[in-house]
């Protein structure tokens, strides 16, 4: 997928616009707040206080449940971006499509996407993407005796995906009788009981799976250049300048890259393990 970045100058005009048309808004909800640093507008919140997220969980090693707690890469990612923001944060569990389609965020579900979502031209057409912070292309994994070794062999038969991700496109351009799976964790399950043959999913999802059932195999990682964002409803400058401000913050004093050895490892995205997740 082509990866999409926001320059500092297309920031700047949409900055100023926002600033011409609108009034300050103070995260904590007051009327008349002090204005931010630098005369910039406050970020808006659906809720005061507190940065609402919507995540498709359970997307290990994104977002999933472990003893009860929501833990991931993305809720470690986030949860530093609230600290900054000086907020709360509360996750709200949303189905992929509705996160990747815009709606959750233009009905004012939540104000932060966040899922491990890769950033297109078509999302790009319906939300607002931050600086991406993850680069995670496609991987093939399969079952033992499946016969498949590329995706050259995918061809006619049952490959899981989850829908409407870029997997599922992925595998439809490439002839595979797809199966569509709600989540990440119900198309591994797929894979184990041999309801499909394979499944193509990122590689930060594959290594997880791996680690968590050694008998699987990824045979093909596949290039595609794809990078991971968050979203914002479309036109929400002041919230997007608050995530890459952050996300500029974390990657210059090394948080970005902690948070990818300690949730990706050396198996997943950008070269590196993943850990073994907690069944979700």
């Amino acid at each position: 997928m082509k990866s999409r970045f926001h320059g500092a100058a297309t920031l700047s005009v949409l900055a100023v616009s926002a600033l011409a048309l609108s009034a300050c808004t103070s995260t904590d909800g007051g009327d008349g707040g002090e204005a931010a640093a630098g005369g910039e507008s406050e970020v808006s919140l659906i809720n005061p206080g507190t940065l609402t997220v919507c995540s498709d969980i359970p997307y290990a090693p994104f977002e999933y449940v472990e003893d009860g707690e929501t833990v991931g890469f993305d809720i470690d990612l986030v949860n530093n971006i609230a600290e900054d923001m000086g907020v709360e944060t509360e996750f709200i569990t949303t189905s992929f499509e509705a996160i990747e389609t815009g709606s959750a965020l233009d009905t004012d579900q939540c104000d932060l996407a966040a899922s491990g979502m890769t950033i297109t031209e078509e999302r790009e057409s319906v939300m607002d993407f931050s600086e991406p912070y993850v680069a995670d292309n496609l991987g093939l994994l399969v079952a033992p005796g499946s016969g498949i070794g590329s995706v050259a062999d995918i061809e006619g038969r049952r490959v899981g995906v989850q829908q409407a991700t870029t997997g599922e496109t992925y595998a439809q351009e490439n002839g595979a009788d797809v199966v569509q799976y709600e989540d990440s964790a119900l198309m591994i399950q797929g894979l184990n009981t041999g309801d499909v043959e394979a499944v193509v999913a990122n590689i930060s999802v594959t290594g997880p799976a791996i680690d968590d059932n050694p008998e699987l195999e990824l045979v093909e990682e596949i290039e595609t250049g794809e990078e991971l964002g968050l979203a914002v409803k479309t036109g929400n400058t002041a919230l997007l300048e608050q995530v890459d401000e952050s996300l500029a913050a974390m990657e210059e004093d090394g948080t970005l890259e902690d948070l990818k050895a300690e949730w990706l490892g050396a198996t997943g995205a950008e070269g590196s393990a993943s850990p073994e997740p907690a069944a979700s």
